[in-house]
């Protein structure tokens, strides 16, 4: 009984004990508190005080930006068909290409032009050095003869040039004007290649809107889209401009004979 009643007694006094331990706990508990990141400055211009945002209108550029003009997508080989532009089919595009703002660069032929210049020079060279070197040989042997005869007893004891020496050197000496030749062809075309490029962009723009205006009556009528002859020839104007095969005209000048 005695035993009973100091169990009792002892299990009364360890929960007092532990409510008292867990009050106590409650009273002192530490309570972390992480600080809230400040709202940064706002992607949009349109972003409102409570936070949200919504994208400000685009302007046409941004408009352009999300929504670029794609050409549409040719096969390579679509112009193989289409002949070459005549001089005054060329003509005839050249003035429309000037109606819808084109302009060539007018520096570019003056320094082109200069360029004619040296490379003539160097053409008319070349030209008279091909001749055959007979004259120059026979030249020698004659005058040889002209001062044996006037007493040198040493001239025909001279070396001279064989036939085959003067040919080897007019040989030599093309060369080297054929080189210079193309130094200058490089110069001349690293000013042509820019104009040109620039004009295939005017033809090929053009074109777009030749073909832009010409779409909606096919479509109206329901009809497959063909473009029109003239439209295929000035692509392949264009096309011209751009192969890179006017490097090869040699004078300067020819490079851009058609901007």
């Amino acid at each position: 009984m005695s035993d009973n009643v100091f169990l009792k007694a002892l299990d009364r006094a360890v929960s007092a004990l532990a409510g008292e331990h867990v009050t106590n706990a409650a009273k002192t508990k530490t309570v972390v508190e992480y600080p809230q990141p400040k709202p940064g400055p706002s992607l949009y211009k349109g972003a409102t005080e409570n936070g949200r945002a919504t994208a400000a209108p685009l302007g046409p550029e941004g408009m352009r930006e999300l929504h670029p003009k794609i050409r549409p997508s040719l096969p390579p080989n679509h112009l193989d068909g289409v002949p070459f532009p005549t001089p005054a089919q060329q003509a005839a595009f050249d003035a429309f290409l000037r109606e819808r703002g084109y302009a060539p660069p007018a520096d570019v032929a003056k320094k082109l032009a200069a360029l004619d210049v040296p490379w003539v020079r160097l053409q008319d060279a070349i030209g008279e050095t091909r001749k055959s070197q007979n004259a120059n040989y026979h030249s020698q042997l004659a005058d040889i003869a002209t001062r044996i005869a006037a007493g040198d007893s040493t001239a025909n004891e001279r070396d001279a040039w064989t036939r085959e020496d003067w040919q080897q050197d007019a040989d030599e000496r093309c060369r080297v004007f054929k080189t210079k030749c193309r130094e200058i062809e490089a110069e001349a075309w690293q000013l042509a290649e820019a104009a040109l490029l620039t004009k295939a962009d005017a033809a090929d723009a053009a074109a777009d809107e030749l073909e832009a205006e010409a779409r909606p009556r096919f479509e109206q009528f329901a009809v497959a889209y063909r473009p029109a002859p003239y439209v295929l020839l000035l692509r392949k104007y264009a096309a011209t401009l751009r192969d890179g095969s006017r490097r090869n005209v040699g004078k300067p000048s020819a490079m851009i004979e058609t901007l």
